[in-house]
């Protein structure tokens, strides 16, 4: 098995779980440079790090995040092991081979940011207001981001807060009506004392995975060099009713 005992027990406790190993350090690789490919920039040559490209879906210059949505490129797809899928069925206590795969990428790049970097408010996933979806049982049991840049602190890494997914069970659990919908429950999740982050630095090839409910947010990118990270969308009925995202595609829910 790809994950062991020590590292299920800290997923169900923290509520995430920060992987290395499950893809082979020549698939990483090739994926980084399709990455570099997408975003139309040469990785030896700084002065294409900050162009936005023009084949981009979306681009949020206020965070400078580069979506592509649906990206299908074969070497990001690699990415989609056995070893992978194997520890998605473990975290989830599911049958080992019993996971349809994800189908394309849906990239959440950051370009540098020209602000003072700080620490972000914590947040669960699921909560546009247009979307409405409910907290329980939620639009997904459990969420991968995968890095294909090494990330270094303040470069964009995600901040987590430990074992925060309890606290915000217990606030949601608290108030079934008011807090029927994510996008009630987000409004109080400040107010938690959730105790300290951790800004979290993955390398490339790295996975986080983390629970429904679990508080965790991104953060700013003040580093020259291009943060690259996605996650995964499918377009089968059962990913697309629990969350859609756009045209047919919807966020691989397992």
């Amino acid at each position: 098995m790809p994950l062991t005992d020590e590292q299920i027990t800290s997923y169900q406790n923290n509520g995430y779980l920060l992987a290395s190993g499950l893809i082979p350090d020549t698939i990483s690789a090739h994926a980084e440079a399709a990455m570099w490919h997408l975003m139309q920039m040469d990785a030896n040559d700084p002065a294409t790090w900050s162009r936005v490209p023009n084949t981009a879906d979306e681009y949020t210059e206020s965070r400078g995040v580069v979506i592509f949505n649906g990206a299908q490129d074969p070497d990001l797809m690699a990415c989609v092991t056995k070893d992978y899928l194997t520890a998605v069925a473990q975290l989830l206590g599911e049958p080992i081979g019993s996971l349809h795969p994800p189908e394309a990428v849906h990239t959440q790049n950051l370009l540098q940011s020209n602000v003072t970097w700080k620490l972000p408010n914590p947040h669960v996933d699921g909560i546009p207001k247009e979307h409405m979806h409910k907290t329980f049982p939620g639009p997904y049991r459990i969420t991968s981001l995968f890095y294909l840049s090494d990330v270094e602190p303040q470069g964009g890494g995600t901040c987590a807060w430990p074992s925060s997914h309890q606290k915000i069970r217990q606030l949601a659990e608290s108030d079934p009506v008011k807090y029927k919908h994510l996008y009630d429950l987000n409004k109080d999740i400040p107010s938690l004392d959730l105790g300290d982050p951790i800004e979290l630095t993955p390398q490339r090839g790295d996975i986080l995975f983390f629970q429904h409910l679990f508080g965790h947010n991104g953060s700013p990118n003040t580093l020259p060099k291009p943060r690259f990270m996605m996650r995964f969308f499918c377009s089968c009925e059962k990913c697309y009713n629990k969350w859609k995202k756009v045209d047919h595609w919807g966020h691989w829910a397992p």
